[in-house]
């Protein structure tokens, strides 16, 4: 079978874009109770917002509330409540008129609700919280305040919250088997070929274990482009920031060693090093808009001013 690199959706998304399977979501995250029947969803996920082109992010109003839920899967970002802050306002605009905003009545808006199901390979709590406040250089006296709610839902860590949904359960076993039959053949075969062989192994231990069973016999082909873009996407950032840092350190090494002989050693090591740390971090900032990461995020991830990134940018695309 040919894999699709470029797939731009994920597993989670698939198994949760319908009602029911958000409704049940939803209550076994927040313990509530909602009925299928009776309550009102509506999934308004913005696209190519928050990484890369990948709409791996589900976002939806059930009543009077908007959830961002975000499937993440390699290790917690801290900046997530400031870049779901910056989606919250995207979402604002697209559901209200934004006419109203300028009318002396009082706009009622769904009260947002923000959460991260993890399922990286790091150790991490059961629950935890991340707070925007955090990221104030002052943070007395705040008055804006974003608090994201992370959910631990690797199988291996029998969270109570992934218990109270089938399919949710499913999906963290499903990855499980992949991690697990990656560890056992990681020495039998080059990874490309690892990875889909897993995938495959894990959908056919499903399948007879009647896990996900009717999803993964409809979409076995589409969850295996899908999970091998999730896994290799997650390695690929892993490697630019790797690569960017240490081809930058080592330009930064040798233009150090230069400029050391004519200026001394140690001034000219320490310009060096901070020269080949700045080309570091533009290469990974060229990566980041190769795969179409708006400029405020590529900021955002690395540090660099709008002015810094529009200049790499034209630079780029000429």
């Amino acid at each position: 079978m040919s894999i699709n690199r470029a797939y731009k959706d994920s597993v989670f998304v698939k198994l949760f874009s319908n009602k029911e399977e958000i409704v049940k979501l939803y209550n076994a995250i927040k313990g509530t109770n909602y009925n299928v029947e009776d309550t009102e969803i509506n999934i308004i996920t913005l696209e190519n917002i928050l990484f890369m082109e990948r709409n791996n992010d589900l976002c939806f109003t059930i009543n009077d509330k908007l959830v961002v839920l975000i499937e993440h899967q390699s290790s917690i970002n801290n900046n997530m409540p400031l870049r779901f802050l910056m989606y919250i306002a995207r979402e604002y605009e697209r559901i209200l008129d934004n006419k109203n905003i300028y009318k002396s009545k009082l706009v009622k808006i769904p009260t947002p609700e923000f959460i991260v199901l993890y399922n990286g390979e790091r150790e991490y709590p059961k629950t935890n919280k991340l707070y925007l406040s955090e990221a104030f250089y002052n943070k007395e006296n705040v008055k804006l305040e974003l608090v994201v709610d992370v959910i631990n839902i690797n199988y291996e860590v029998n969270n109570s919250v992934v218990e109270k949904s089938n399919t949710l359960n499913g999906y963290s076993y499903f990855v499980y088997l992949v991690r697990k039959y990656m560890e056992e053949y990681k020495n039998s075969m080059e990874k490309g070929d690892l990875l889909e062989y897993c995938i495959k192994m894990a959908i056919k231990e499903c399948i007879e274990k009647d896990i996900l069973k009717d999803f993964l016999l409809e979409n076995g082909s589409e969850v295996v482009n899908m999970l091998y873009t999730e896994f290799n996407l997650e390695d690929a950032k892993l490697v630019w920031k790797q690569e960017a840092f240490e081809d930058g350190f080592e330009e930064g090494i040798e233009k150090g060693m230069e400029q050391g002989i004519r200026q001394g050693m140690e001034q000219g090591m320490q310009q060096g090093m901070e020269q080949g740390m700045q080309q570091g971090i533009e290469k990974i900032a060229i990566n980041l808009i190769e795969n179409g990461l708006e400029n405020n995020l590529i900021s955002l991830y690395t540090g660099l001013s709008l002015d810094d990134i529009k200049e790499l940018r034209n630079k780029y695309s000429k």
